[in-house]
């Protein structure tokens, strides 16, 4: 099993991060990979139970449910059918007033790879960097479309501020 783990402060009240954490068919508005995330048909559109059917833009297709939800605090989500190379996945983001004001965001997440000792080589050699950095990503995406209200699209990359 490999763990990844991001955090990320972000200006924005927990109770606002929570609304969009919670929206689980709206990942698409934060998450710069994720072209569509409709709730499965049949079940709850929030809290435990919710499934949603996220449409890469690459083309992969993932299946995920939230297994635990804990309003202001916590959302777990498993990954339960992926065309990528991910046999199983929990996400688990955790979400904590920040001294300063806003909220402190920490993601992590456990998985097992599909392929054997070949999917182990190719966790090491790219995969775990690749989700570190999609992490990172979604968590500035996040941030970007809480402070903005603009959904994040295709390609989308934080902006890096240039020191003058």
């Amino acid at each position: 099993m490999s763990v990844v783990t991001q955090s990320r402060h972000v200006s924005s009240p927990v109770a606002k991060v929570w609304e969009a954490l919670s929206d689980f068919g709206g990942v698409h508005r934060f998450a710069a990979g994720v072209k569509s995330s409709p709730i499965i048909k049949g079940t709850p559109d929030r809290g435990v139970g919710s499934e949603r059917s996220c449409t890469l833009y690459d083309g992969n297709t993932v299946l995920e449910r939230v297994t635990e939800s804990i309003e202001n605090k916590r959302i777990s989500v498993e990954i339960f059918e992926s065309s990528m190379p991910i046999k199983t996945a929990d996400a688990t983001f955790t979400l904590a007033p920040a001294a300063g004001g806003g909220t402190d965001i920490i993601v992590t997440m456990e998985y097992v790879v599909k392929y054997g000792p070949i999917g182990v080589a190719m966790d090491v050699l790219m995969m775990r960097s690749a989700m570190n950095a999609t992490f990172e990503n979604l968590l500035a995406g996040l941030d970007h479309h809480l402070q903005t209200g603009e959904s994040i699209g295709n390609g989308w990359k934080p902006q890096v501020a240039v020191a003058s």
